[in-house]
């Protein structure tokens, strides 16, 4: 059976923009390792624009969490846009399953198996503001100051 899921890569800079079609399940495999296979060191940010995935099973996204991994591991930020229905509806069953689980289990609230797919620039930028001024050391104005201050 041949596959007809691809994936367009273009490279800006430090940054890699990919745009699959097709569906995004076993067959496409091979397609997700090749990416994955090319992407470097040099790379800081892989944005994934799944506008033109209209299907994706769960062994499709066990490969796309894995590539999440594997970006992770790297220290490279993914950001995943653009995501159509059916594939959402399969990322939210994986994340209430592995609720359920939890809550059965006792395991506590731990992060949701697609949180890393998840992630939107708004939230990344957000986080990335509050580590940096966690690590700043500012005087603490007192409330008059503050109130007063322009």
């Amino acid at each position: 059976m041949e596959c007809d899921f691809r994936i367009t890569e273009r490279q800006y800079g430090p940054t890699v923009h990919l745009a699959p079609a097709g569906e995004l399940d076993r067959d496409a495999r091979p397609v997700w390792d090749g990416v994955e296979a090319r992407i470097d060191d040099t790379v800081d940010v892989v944005v994934c624009d799944m506008a033109r995935v209209g299907f994706m099973d769960m062994t499709g996204l066990t490969r796309l969490i894995a590539f999440a991994d594997t970006l992770r591991a790297r220290g490279t930020t993914l950001f995943v846009l653009n995501v159509r229905t059916q594939p959402a509806h399969v990322m939210d069953v994986l994340d209430d399953l592995a609720e359920r689980r939890n809550a059965c289990t006792g395991g506590g609230s731990a992060e949701a198996p697609t949180a890393a797919l998840r992630r939107t620039l708004t939230l990344r930028a957000t986080a990335v503001r509050y580590r940096a001024a966690d690590h700043e050391h500012r005087p603490v104005r007192s409330e008059d100051e503050a109130r007063h201050s322009v």
